[in-house]
């Protein structure tokens, strides 16, 4: 028999997820003490203390608890694949397009996301601009792309997941950083490192226009990681939309981000899709699930008390 049930391990991975037995219980809408109960009898099964308890800072995972926290998570993903029927739709090829600005940041978690619900799914990637990966839906070469919504008026279908804001990028020790926030206006007075890809180009010099003003180009750059480097060693500043989780530069220096002032509407990240008849992959919306599933945990985590 086994010993060990699906909801024991449920409840561990919750109270690790949400530091505290209290936490968990809320999130899960059950008693504290169920939470308790099943950490307790799971420590006494494997002999293995799970955390350590620090007082008003809840639980911290020990070294033990973070190897049986990482197997629980493994078999509860699996355990949740599981709970619906098998289907031939979740077998075969999908080929996802995702915007190279967005791909480093968000793409692997996905992709291990979705390898873990759906091993049977053969995600095939392909990375690239707007409008490049605009093309190649149009023309049947991918059957589904993550990236920015700009207003484009093509044969796609938009299907919205999240939303990010714009923020400005400042190398650490520039006066402006001082700021909590600042206006578009400010960053025109200021050499500007322009992020320079088809539409997000286009994107980012109009939030100048918009604030009646337009940017000192000192440099413009392909690369997302070319222009936080470029910024970071004091060359400019720049505007960005995708935050990486630490405000540092490929080559170790320090940045600042910086919250935008004034009207400035989120910018809505959509999963695009062949718009042709007959053009639909049945594999596509499982991939659309992980996607929002993953930018649901990562934004719970930036929200959490020790976020960066």
């Amino acid at each position: 028999m086994i010993n060990i049930s699906l909801r024991q391990l449920e409840y561990f991975a919750a109270a690790a997820q949400h530091g505290g037995a209290a936490r968990a219980a809320a999130a899960l809408s059950v008693s504290q003490p169920s939470i308790s109960k099943a950490i307790a009898d799971l420590e006494a099964l494997w002999g293995e203390a799970l955390f350590v308890r620090r007082h008003a800072r809840g639980l911290e995972l020990t070294a033990a608890g973070q190897m049986r926290h990482r197997e629980a998570h493994a078999l509860l993903e699996r355990a949740r694949a599981l709970e619906g029927p098998r289907t031939g739709e979740e077998a075969g090829l999908l080929r996802v397009g995702c915007l190279s600005t967005l791909a480093p940041r968000h793409l692997p978690a996905m992709l291990v996301r979705m390898r873990e619900r759906h091993p049977q799914v053969e995600v095939e990637v392909h990375e690239g601009d707007t409008e490049a990966l605009l093309q190649m839906l149009e023309r049947g070469a991918l059957d589904a792309a993550l990236l920015y919504d700009m207003g484009l008026a093509r044969p796609v279908r938009l299907e919205a997941v999240t939303a990010f804001v714009p923020y400005a990028l400042l190398p650490a020790g520039h006066a402006l950083a001082a700021r909590t926030s600042l206006p578009v206006t400010a960053l025109a007075q200021e050499p500007f490192i322009l992020i320079d890809l088809p539409h997000s180009r286009e994107y980012f010099l109009s939030l100048f226009r918009q604030a009646g003003a337009a940017p000192r180009i000192a440099h413009a750059t392909p690369s997302i990681e070319m222009v936080r480097s470029l910024v970071a060693n004091g060359l400019g500043v720049s505007l960005l939309t995708t935050r990486p989780v630490r405000d540092w530069s490929y080559d170790g220096k320090r940045l600042a981000c910086r919250r935008l002032r004034g009207p400035l509407a989120a910018q809505s990240v959509v999963m695009a899709y062949p718009e042709r008849l007959g053009a639909h992959n049945p594999r596509a919306p499982l991939f659309a699930r992980v996607v929002r599933e993953c930018f649901t945990r990562q934004r719970d985590a930036m929200t959490a008390p020790d976020a960066p």
